[in-house]
């Protein structure tokens, strides 16, 4: 699933290649991907766009009056591609053909169709319920805000990190990577950490989410990849040795994702069961 570096980076360079250029026809190709009705589709014909912003996981296609709220879920990709005279590709969910022979589309490269669109009142969109509901965003987040966040509603580190209602915008890959670099357990209660832990999280986030930010203006413009290439420290690396320390990496698998972390780093020594029950070996 794209995260924060990944969709900040698309709509950064969306913006540079669609501020200010008209939407002079729009389709929904899977009707069911637009789950509003009241404004139409159809009323973003004929207005400019001011840009995309991004919100957590979260893109925002400002078109003034009106903006269309896209969330991509697991499989729903977002870029520019050139406008088609025939239906395109079946993956593509809705498009908004722009003047300049482009098309800004959606697409649902998944099996299953979780990505979602809705067009609301530029007046409705703070209040709308997948924003309203976002915690901060976590670049530059203090280490005392990082604390009440995570804390106020006891959880396991890992599972915190992820709630976009704690902090917005951090999926599994970047939690790994955090929890990593900050030389945190993964299965700590975050109502246990100590003051000196939250600074080392909050340093940590910046850390990674920054240099992957970095990373992710190089490799994307206008169009997410099918296929997230990140470059991680420990996402992705279970069984490789620790960069840090060599430590074999080691994981706790859950549906559908692993957790990787490494024993020497972050845990004093402790391996996790590696089971879906997510439960310390005894």
């Amino acid at each position: 699933m794209p995260e924060l570096p990944e969709l900040e980076a698309l709509a950064e360079g969306l913006t540079a290649a669609t501020e200010g250029r008209e939407i002079a026809a729009v389709r929904a190709w899977q009707p069911a991907v637009l789950k509003t009705a009241d404004p139409p589709l159809e009323a973003l014909e004929g207005r400019r766009l001011d840009g995309v912003w991004r919100r957590g996981k979260l893109l925002g296609i400002d078109a003034g009056e009106l903006v269309l709220l896209v969330h991509l879920m697991q499989g729903g990709r977002l870029g520019l591609a050139p406008a088609a005279d025939r239906r395109p590709a079946r993956t593509t969910a809705l498009a908004l053909r722009l003047d300049g022979g482009e098309e800004l589309r959606l697409r649902e490269a998944a099996t299953e169709h979780r990505a979602s669109a809705h067009l609301l009142r530029a007046g409705d969109v703070a209040s709308h319920p997948q924003l309203a509901a976002l915690g901060p965003e976590p670049i530059g987040l203090p280490p005392a805000e990082w604390r009440e966040r995570l804390a106020e509603r006891p959880a396991r580190l890992h599972s915190a990190l992820r709630d976009g209602r704690r902090v917005a915008g951090i999926g599994r890959a970047y939690t790994s990577d955090i929890m990593w670099a900050g030389r945190l357990a993964p299965f700590a209660r975050t109502d246990r950490m100590t003051d000196e832990e939250y600074e080392r999280l909050a340093a940590a986030a910046d850390l990674v989410l920054t240099q992957a930010l970095e990373r992710a203006r190089g490799a994307i413009t206008t169009n997410l990849p099918d296929r997230e290439r990140r470059v991680t420290a420990v996402h992705g690396h279970h069984g490789e040795p620790c960069l840090r320390c060599g430590r074999r990496l080691e994981r706790v698998s859950f549906e559908g994702y692993d957790l990787v972390y490494c024993p020497d780093c972050q845990t004093g020594g402790r391996l996790y069961a590696d089971r879906r029950t997510s439960r310390f070996l005894r």
